[in-house]
């Protein structure tokens, strides 16, 4: 028998089965499909496939689309496939937990490997003993199948991880082992902040794949790197519609899954927008995500993004803050209860912020921050930064007000999505969200975005 299961929490960005509406499917409650990647590593296949080869080759197996719009990024992943969880295997019996396809110009460019991470795995703490297993029994196998040795390339101090490397060069297929972990880090329940713990925490094991480059001169398989944008190039991005839809159409997609990575995951959309390779797995590392794929503080957000500018050729600037944060709640609650009281509505009278989420009414929330200055404010820093070619990292409270012109089916919870166009004409927002396949473009009226907003924040080139 099937057991279903939703889970989540409202403390921070994001909230994972409630932002999703997804029903979560206990892998002891269903029998898991077995799908080998074994063909990943036959020789004279890979790097001759096409996105419509590898569609057709897969989709029997659990690929997907992160967009149907962009097929340029395709997954497989040990996620609930419908009703059944699929069993991913390399080699007989090596775990993996999610497959990407990356695609240039319809053409296959690199394959990513998760054989563990601390967002998705059964297990998400494991001892130092176990995560280096994996390493060196993947190490193993990709001594038989790819080179009989790797070279050390230590760490990527290029990318937001740091992670340490073995590379293989095959006679087809550079392949890239990175791993990352060290000490665990203890969030205090009250301030959100952090601290390193005795215990040691993994982060991802990851294997790339890569067609063998033509000359060694120069190779770096980094996820890192400087943007390869300038600020005055995006706004060539932009595209204005007949309908009056003004919007960035070009952010590519990536699809957190049913993890509370969406701050992440956003990140990393907009990173992958501005040229570098960046995933969410090495930002979640970064931005403070717990094991097991909780959400994301969003004041280790802000600083995990400061602290990641200068490595990016990036600025994270905060460009609206309506003091919804676990420090700061205190002051908008009082704004609120004001209103509260003249509209007759339940007024707030708590100490505790998970609550205060979840008595938040939306006729009050139009009133408090759906118009007057702060919508204004809003709809500026939409409009002039849409405008320019830059997508708007949107936090908001979930489940108060309609979308695409239908109730939402969201119960609740804080969340981040990316702000990629306006309507002014309408009255609308376009926005997107990194759930992946036909979660591309949505539409909120406008009033009602600003009222929902808990934040707006930017991340740009800083050149």
């Amino acid at each position: 028998m099937k057991t279903l299961i939703l889970i989540g929490t409202l403390a921070a960005f994001c909230h994972p089965a409630f932002a999703q509406n997804r029903i979560i499917v206990r892998d002891g409650d269903a029998k898991a499909k077995e799908v080998s990647i074994d063909a990943l590593f036959e020789p004279g296949q890979l790097w001759s496939q096409t996105a419509s080869s590898i569609e057709t080759s897969w989709k029997d197996k659990g690929f997907k689309w992160n967009s149907e719009q962009m097929k340029d990024r395709g997954i497989i992943r040990r996620e609930n496939w419908g009703f059944q969880p699929l069993a991913l295997k390399a080699f007989g019996s090596l775990t993996v937990e999610e497959v990407v396809f990356i695609f240039k110009e319809g053409k296959l460019t690199e394959v990513a490997l998760l054989p563990w991470n601390k967002g998705d795995s059964k297990e998400a703490d494991i001892t130092e003993k176990t995560f280096m297993g994996i390493v060196d029994s993947w190490t193993l196998e990709l001594n038989k199948h790819i080179a009989p040795n790797y070279q050390d390339r230590g760490r990527d101090t290029a990318s937001a991880a740091r992670a340490e490397r073995r590379m293989w060069m095959g006679k087809e297929t550079l392949a890239q082992l990175e791993y990352s972990g060290g000490k665990e880090r203890i969030r205090d329940p009250y301030s959100g902040r952090e601290r390193s713990g005795p215990n040691f925490q993994g982060e991802f094991i990851r294997l790339r794949l890569l067609p063998k480059p033509n000359s060694m001169i120069g190779l770096d398989a980094s996820t890192g790197g400087k943007v390869a944008v300038r600020r005055a190039e995006l706004a060539k991005s932009v595209v204005r519609e007949a309908s009056g839809d003004v919007l960035i159409p070009n952010v590519p997609m990536v699809d957190q899954g049913d993890k509370g990575y969406c701050a992440v995951a956003t990140s990393a959309r907009v990173l992958n927008y501005y040229g570098v390779p960046a995933d969410q797995h090495e930002m979640a590392q970064v931005s403070g995500n717990d094991a097991g794929g909780g959400g994301t503080n969003p004041d280790e957000m802000e600083d995990a993004m400061k602290k990641l500018s200068g490595k990016y050729k990036t600025r994270f600037t905060t460009v609206l803050d309506l003091d919804y944060s676990s420090r700061k709640y205190q002051s908008f609650l009082r704004k609120y209860n004001a209103v509260a009281k003249k509209l007759d509505k339940k007024v707030l009278d708590t100490d505790n912020y998970i609550y205060f989420f979840g008595g938040l009414d939306p006729d009050v929330l139009r009133e408090v921050n759906g118009k007057g200055q702060t919508y204004e404010r809003f709809m500026k820093a939409v409009t002039e930064n849409i405008d320019k070619g830059v997508p708007v990292m949107w936090a908001l409270q979930l489940g108060l007000f309609p979308e695409n012109g239908a109730k939402t089916p969201q119960s609740g919870g804080g969340h981040m999505r990316l702000i990629i166009g306006y309507n002014t004409a309408k009255n609308e927002i376009i926005f997107s969200d990194s759930w992946g396949a036909g979660h591309e473009k949505k539409r909120m009226a406008a009033p009602d975005a600003s009222a929902a907003t808990m934040g707006l924040y930017l991340l740009q080139p800083s050149m």
